[in-house]
């Protein structure tokens, strides 16, 4: 696989200069996890650790996809190369490809790589191998430009609604899928106020369309659940509820979805007949689609983890490796590499479980290093005896607790609140970070 290389940044709003991973040459035959990095927009981005705004470095690229025999280059035009400098890098990329790439899989796509004058224009091409259309893109864009649009004039209730009825087609699930996905990123960035309008829009938009009116349906279905509901009631509310309903419960009961919840709904369905027989089986036919779709997901994200762990196992520099790989290294991955830590030595392989937590300690302590002030701070505070040292603590950071700090605090407890039922213990440090929010507003 082609690994990053380290770029010196010079953040162009503070100033401040520091080390980013960069990729050059893109194998998604090698590394698939890669492929949904350039299609968010996300390839080559980087915070800075200074004042935490995002960066992005504009730097030559070379996409390979094997599986569509395609081969696109992309050279930034404010690199101001003139054309033979523009073919020689085109050139030295294909080489370095080529020569990695075993002489039975190299193919003739591989010596005249397509050249494309925009990133924009890369990631159409790449998005149409999955199927997505210059006009599915362009809706895409039209929905992103209508959520600043609503939310600037969320407030004008004339104009709010004449434009949610001129744009109802927008206004689909996917756009509110993308509406939550920007809350979602507003709570992790501690964005009061963003997150406020945002969060304040969706409640808007939700009673007067038709996807609204379906997602409050689907939330009433799991609040009438309750927080810990039992499998009997999961089993009435799925009998009892519409399609809709039924989809919303799946998702959120899943721990109670077992083989013998499907043995007692499949003797429900052996006692009926005519509509009701068909609507039940409908029901059961849904729900196990959904349940393979959440399978086949946890799969392909073990084997992606799999994949991580085993190319920093196999590299030269282990800490090196790490260091270049960070930004694929997420929950997924550090949750594999404990699972296998713990099957090694319960298996008495002391070699390879030391390996595996050589592993462990370099990416713990490259996290540690790239978490922000801000970060260290609320797992500090998290981990703190309550009222005496978390009290110490606000006092000794009390510049950065600010009202963007107590706003990420805000959206961390909602957050954790939310899954009090799965897991006692995240209960508990919401709790807790409930009482030091309160320290922090009073200032004591």
């Amino acid at each position: 696989m082609f690994r990053p290389q380290a770029a010196n940044i010079r953040c162009p709003y503070c100033g401040a200069s520091y080390q980013t991973p960069v990729f050059s040459i893109i194998d998604v035959g090698q590394v698939p996890e890669l492929k949904q990095v350039v299609l968010s927009g996300q390839l080559n981005a980087s915070q800075c650790p200074n004042c935490r705004n995002v960066n992005m470095l504009a730097a030559p690229i070379l996409y390979h996809d094997p599986e569509h025999e395609f081969l696109g280059v992309f050279i930034p035009p404010q690199a101001n190369l003139t054309e033979p400098q523009r073919q020689k890098i085109i050139g030295d990329m294909s080489k370095a490809l080529m020569d990695a790439t075993p002489a039975e899989q190299r193919r003739f796509y591989m010596l005249n790589p397509q050249q494309f004058l925009t990133m924009d224009s890369l990631t159409e091409k790449l998005l149409g191998f999955e199927g997505i259309t210059p006009e599915m893109i362009a809706a895409s864009r039209r929905k992103v430009e209508l959520i600043q649009e609503l939310a600037r004039i969320k407030d004008d209730g004339i104009a709010f609604n004449i434009t949610v009825k001129e744009n109802e087609k927008y206004l689909d699930q996917e756009f509110f899928t993308l509406l939550s996905n920007l809350i979602l990123s507003a709570q992790s960035e501690g964005a009061g106020p963003d997150l406020q309008m945002l969060s304040d829009l969706r409640e808007k938009l939700l009673p007067v369309t038709e996807v609204g009116r379906r997602i409050q349906k689907q939330r009433h279905a799991i609040e009438r659940l309750g927080r810990q509901p039992s499998r009997q009631s999961v089993f009435d509310a799925i009998v009892k509820g519409d399609m809709d309903e039924v989809e919303a419960i799946t998702v959120v009961a899943r721990p109670v979805l077992d083989y013998e919840f499907f043995q007692d709904l499949t003797a429900r369905i052996d006692g009926t007949s005519g509509a009701e027989r068909e609507a039940l089986e409908a029901k059961r036919e849904r729900m196990l689609q959904i349940l393979e779709s959440f399978r086949a997901a946890e799969q392909e994200a073990v084997q992606s983890a799999g994949q991580v762990i085993q190319d920093l196992l196999s590299a030269e520099d282990m800490e090196a490796a790490v260091d270049e790989m960070l930004p694929l290294i997420d929950q997924g991955v550090m949750s594999l590499l404990l699972s296998n830590i713990n099957d090694a030595e319960q298996r008495g392989a002391a070699a390879a479980a030391g390996r595996l937590r050589q592993l462990w300690d370099l990416i713990v302590t490259a996290m540690e290093e790239n978490v922000p002030p801000e970060m260290r701070l609320l797992y500090a505070l998290a981990e703190a005896e309550y009222p005496e040292a978390t009290r110490a603590l606000l006092r000794e950071h009390k510049d950065e607790v600010n009202e963007q700090f107590l706003a990420m605090l805000r959206a961390t407890i909602e957050s954790m609140e939310k899954e009090t039922t799965e897991d006692p213990e995240r209960a508990q440090v919401a709790r807790h970070l409930r009482n030091v929010l309160t320290q922090a507003q009073l200032g004591v």
